[in-house]
């Protein structure tokens, strides 16, 4: 039974990457060159008309996009996720959750391009990679868990409450430029840093950059407050979808 899960997991995440860029003439190229994009405008305009003394800005600000995107676009998903397989939960009977773990691993599928074309720029920039790098695995680990941990929340609540899709939007717009992602955290003052943390994205960036730029490793505070603070997010976002899922049939 759960290699059948498995399966069925892997079926709807591979649909929903294909059905993406169905009838494009970029198809999967999509998935690189929209962040891509995003970083040649964000890098112009802070090399040329906003200076900023950064070692490996470039690889820095890069970095920085991917892994956003990667929250933004995971996230973005989750909210649909029970909905648009309305159709099919009315039909056969499976756990719900399953849908969400699927949504998730098609932003995955994304992100896993986009990954392969940032060390391409490591190579080409002449920066090694340290064994520090190595710490980025179990980032890339609770990033996933933090998406998965927002999605069940975000797709179960929006079987009660339509809005929560605008609302989504809205906090992550708001959240790109709360994030130190096109701006050193150097730059916020030291009593306010404390607040961007509360954000766990802001630390899995930073840590992040940290192991794989700076070839250092991270504080270990650091890890075991992102650690605790995902589990948590993870947790709630399992309870309240656990909740809320058994009544998706009837109100979507």
């Amino acid at each position: 039974m759960k290699q059948n899960y498995r399966e069925l997991v892997w079926l709807i995440a591979k649909t929903d990457f294909k059905l993406r860029y169905h009838g494009s003439i970029l198809g999967y190229f999509w998935s690189l060159l929209k962040p891509l994009l995003l970083f040649l405008v964000l890098w112009f305009v802070f090399t040329v008309f906003m200076r900023w003394d950064i070692p490996n800005f470039q690889l820095y600000l890069l970095l920085g996009i991917m892994l956003w995107n990667f929250f933004a676009e995971g996230t973005s998903a989750g909210v649909y996720a029970l909905a648009s397989k309305v159709s099919i939960i009315k039909k056969i009977y499976f756990p719900r959750i399953l849908i969400v773990i699927a949504s998730t691993i098609t932003a995955f599928l994304s992100l896993f391009f986009n990954l392969i074309v940032f060390y391409i720029f490591i190579l080409f920039s002449g920066l090694s990679l340290s064994w520090s790098a190595l710490i980025f695995i179990p980032i890339i680990i609770l990033l996933y868990l933090l998406i998965l941990g927002t999605s069940l929340f975000l797709s179960a609540l929006y079987i009660k409450l339509k809005d929560v899709n605008q609302i989504w939007e809205v906090l992550l717009q708001v959240g790109f430029w709360l994030t130190p992602i096109i701006y050193p955290l150097k730059m916020v003052p030291e009593q306010y840093q404390f607040y961007l943390f509360l954000n766990p994205v802001t630390g899995i960036i930073q840590y992040s950059r940290i192991s794989i730029i700076e070839h250092t490793l991270p504080n270990i505070q650091g890890l075991t407050y992102l650690l605790l603070w995902v589990i948590t997010l993870l947790i709630i976002g399992l309870l309240v979808f656990l909740k809320l899922s058994p009544y998706a049939a009837e109100e979507l």
